[in-house]
C-alpha cells in the first residue's frame, strides 16, 4: 500500500518562486546609434594666372634697300666700309679693323652678331642714299640690289668740279653746272643701264657702276665720273 504524502500549500508557492529566478530573461535589444558623417569633395583653388606678355618681335632678314656698300668717314679710322648681303651677312672694316659676321633686324634695330662673339645691336634709318646707324652716316657706294636707291643723292664731277647730279628717290633728277645752267628731268635704272629723259630733250643711256663711293657713266664719247657728295 502506497502511502499518500500532503504538500503544503506555502511550500509550493515558494518553489514557484525559485524556479522563475532561475529562469533565463532575454536581454533587452540595445538601440544603436549611426553616425553619418558626409565627407565634401576638396574644392581646388584656381590656378594663379600668368602675366600676358607680347612675343618678343620676330628678328627679319635684311631689307633689299640696306643691302651693298656703304662707307663712312671717320677721323679715326678714315674710310669705314660697312658690306651687307641679301642672305644677313656683313662685314665691316677700314684701315685699323675687320669685323665680320651675321645680321639680323627688330623693327628699327639691328644686331651684329660677330664670328668672334661678339655682338653689338644699333638703331638705324633710311633716306636715299644716306644710312644712319649708330650715330654714324654711311654713303651708299655699290648699286647693291636697287640701283634707283644707291643713286639717290648728290654727286660732284671729278671730270669737272663744277657739275652736280642729284638724283631723288622719286626718279626725277637735276643736272647743274656753274653759271646756273640747269638741267632737269627723270631718269630709270634698269640692271646697270641708266636712262636719262631730260624735259623737252632727247633720253640719253650709259651704263653705270659705283665703286667706293664714285659713280662711273660710261657712254660711246668714254667715261665720266662723280663723287658722292651727300
Amino acid at each position: 500500500m502506497i502511502a499518500t504524502a500532503r504538500i503544503h500549500p506555502l511550500f509550493l508557492v515558494m518553489l514557484g518562486l525559485f524556479l522563475a529566478g532561475c529562469g533565463s530573461t532575454a536581454a533587452p535589444p540595445q538601440s544603436t546609434t549611426t553616425t553619418v558623417v558626409t565627407m565634401s569633395a576638396p574644392t581646388e583653388s584656381p590656378a594663379p594666372s600668368s602675366p600676358v606678355s607680347e612675343p618678343p618681335r620676330q628678328a627679319t632678314a635684311l631689307p633689299a634697300a640696306l643691302v651693298g656698300e656703304w662707307n663712312a668717314s671717320t677721323s679715326k679710322s678714315g674710310v669705314l666700309v660697312l658690306v651687307l648681303t641679301a642672305d644677313g651677312g656683313f662685314r665691316q672694316y677700314s684701315g685699323t679693323f675687320d669685323w665680320s659676321g651675321k645680321a639680323t633686324m627688330r623693327g628699327a634695330r639691328i644686331t651684329f652678331s660677330g664670328s668672334d662673339g661678339k655682338s653689338s645691336t644699333e638703331d638705324w634709318s633710311i633716306s636715299g642714299g644716306t644710312l644712319t646707324l649708330a650715330g654714324q652716316t654711311y654713303l651708299k657706294a655699290d648699286a647693291g640690289s636697287g640701283g634707283t636707291l644707291a643713286l639717290a643723292g648728290s654727286w660732284m664731277g671729278m671730270d669737272d668740279i663744277f657739275e652736280t647730279l642729284v638724283f631723288a628717290e622719286n626718279g626725277t633728277y637735276q643736272r647743274q653746272r656753274d653759271g646756273g645752267n640747269t638741267t632737269s628731268g627723270t631718269f630709270k635704272v634698269q640692271g646697270d643701264e641708266l636712262t636719262l629723259q631730260p624735259t623737252g630733250g632727247a633720253a640719253t643711256t650709259a651704263t653705270f657702276s659705283i665703286a667706293d663711293a664714285i659713280l662711273t657713266l660710261r657712254t660711246s664719247a668714254g667715261p665720266v665720273q662723280y663723287v658722292r657728295s651727300s
